[in-house]
């Protein structure tokens, strides 16, 4: 399974992975600090609840959590245009 993995030292929150992912599987949060996985795209939610906890409504953060994401088609396009290589598609 894909596992797509968010580096959030890195993240900036720009969501030009999202734009750009062709299954649209990733968004900006809510309050446009960070990019994160849609959640009903996540098959492991106990890693979504620790973006909610640990990350979310933080404006800062050092986690790397890795999503496991069925629907990831490994194009790696979010990979390429993020401008600070904090996305990653491992299969």
């Amino acid at each position: 399974m894909p596992i797509v993995i968010y580096d959030y030292s890195k993240c900036t929150g720009v969501a030009e992975c999202a734009e750009s992912c062709p299954v649209d599987i990733l968004e900006g949060s809510a309050n446009g600090r960070w990019c994160k996985p849609v959640d009903d795209e996540v098959e492991n939610n106990e890693v979504l609840q620790k973006y909610y906890d640990e990350v979310d409504q933080n404006d800062s953060s050092d986690l790397i959590l890795r999503f496991e994401m069925p629907s990831c088609i490994e194009c790696r396009t979010c990979e390429a245009v993020c401008p600070e290589s904090a996305i990653e598609i491992e299969s």
